[in-house]
């Protein structure tokens, strides 16, 4: 029997080593995650390490009965009786997981409508890869006795602690100001979050606008105003911005509406920034994003912001798509918490703070049960 010890990033990447050089008759007897390189402790890489073995005699036809039992003995190399079971049980895996070289990978039985389930979802090909290798890690430490429930919780799991950054409490700011392309409803998001800050917390707010491009904008922002009794000021360049915040800084929060703009084109981004120069230890920014928009564009407006110190993200429209991957991926690219999402028009009802856990779970939440 031939073995040779192999070393990957990925469970993909050393199986097609595996089997450009053993073939697809190869088995694997043990796998493990293993760290190299580095200086000093720091910085080292992490790898998959896999044991893999081939019978240079599979597949050749059976010996003439003549041949004696001792002589058939001969002629095979011994197996360590401690590596039997691994081998039967890893030769099933191997037949199951042609993870490399495959547009469409298959998984262990029990972990195939996890996997399958967050494609749906349109999780991106490195969370998936990752997710894959921690279920498939799992799996080889259970000897395969797994259900497919716990593969789902361990999915779960997974996919919650690689966006463990945006568990962080949100930073209390006087100044919050949305950002966002055109169309997003940055307007009604504005007005559903000072609306729950005066009917539920008693605060004093007041707003401003930059958004002089749209007459429709300011009037739709000054009925708000007027419904919760608040003052608004419309500036129309920096210094009526640096005015407008020096009127209201006895308010507990302003609410700075910014111009939507097409903001894949990085231009406009820059004629935006001047409106942000407040005082930033007492501001957030927040990033209006449709959760029905296309992932592609989402992420060159994201990209075109990485100037603005953004503490989260805030998701509307989220009640007009069956997939939630979108979300999940832009917090785990950019590593950006997301602070709320908006299910529907109705200030200021359809507004919800976001958290890791209900947004992963909402991964599962169409599942066939």
């Amino acid at each position: 029997m031939k073995m040779k010890k192999y070393r990957a990033a990925s469970m993909p990447e050393v199986m097609k080593k595996v089997r450009a050089e053993l073939g697809a008759q190869a088995v694997i007897l043990q796998s493990k995650t293993v760290y190299s390189g580095g200086m000093l402790g720091l910085f080292k890489k992490k790898q998959i390490e896999v044991v893999a073995a081939v019978d240079p005699n599979a597949g050749q036809a059976e010996l003439p009965e003549r041949e004696t039992v001792s002589s058939r003995q001969a002629a095979v190399t011994p197996v360590p009786v401690d590596w039997k079971d691994d081998m039967t049980e890893m030769k099933k895996m191997i037949q199951k997981l042609q993870l490399a070289a495959s547009a469409h990978p298959v998984y262990p039985e029990a972990m195939q409508p996890v996997m399958n389930q967050l494609k749906r979802q349109g999780i991106c090909n490195e969370l998936l890869d990752r997710t894959a290798e921690h279920l498939l890690e799992k799996w080889n430490s259970e000897k395969g006795d797994v259900t497919e429930r716990s593969m789902r919780e361990w999915a779960r799991a997974f996919v919650k602690s690689c966006l463990s950054f945006a568990e962080a409490p949100r930073p209390a700011a006087s100044l919050f100001y949305l950002l966002g392309p055109t169309g997003v409803g940055k307007t009604t998001t504005l007005a559903k979050l000072a609306s729950k800050e005066v009917l539920e917390k008693n605060k004093k707010v007041a707003f401003v606008t930059t958004d002089t491009y749209r007459i429709a904008a300011i009037e739709q922002l000054k009925t708000y105003a007027g419904l919760l009794n608040a003052p608004m000021k419309v500036a129309y360049s920096e210094a009526d911005m640096q005015a407008a915040l020096q009127a209201f800084h006895s308010y507990d929060v302003v609410y700075i509406d910014t111009a939507g703009r097409n903001y894949r084109d990085q231009q406009y981004v820059q004629d935006l920034k001047p409106f942000l120069q407040g005082q930033k230890e007492q501001a957030v920014y927040h990033l209006v994003l449709s959760a029905a928009a296309k992932e592609e564009d989402l992420h060159e407006i994201v990209e075109n912001f990485s100037g603005v110190p953004l503490n989260g993200f805030i998701f509307t429209k989220i009640d007009e798509t069956k997939t939630k991957g979108l979300l999940i991926n832009l917090m785990y690219t950019y590593k950006i918490g997301t602070s709320y999402v908006t299910n529907g028009q109705n200030v200021p009802d359809d507004l919800i703070e976001a958290s890791v856990d209900r947004l992963v779970d909402t991964l599962f939440e169409d599942e066939v049960k």
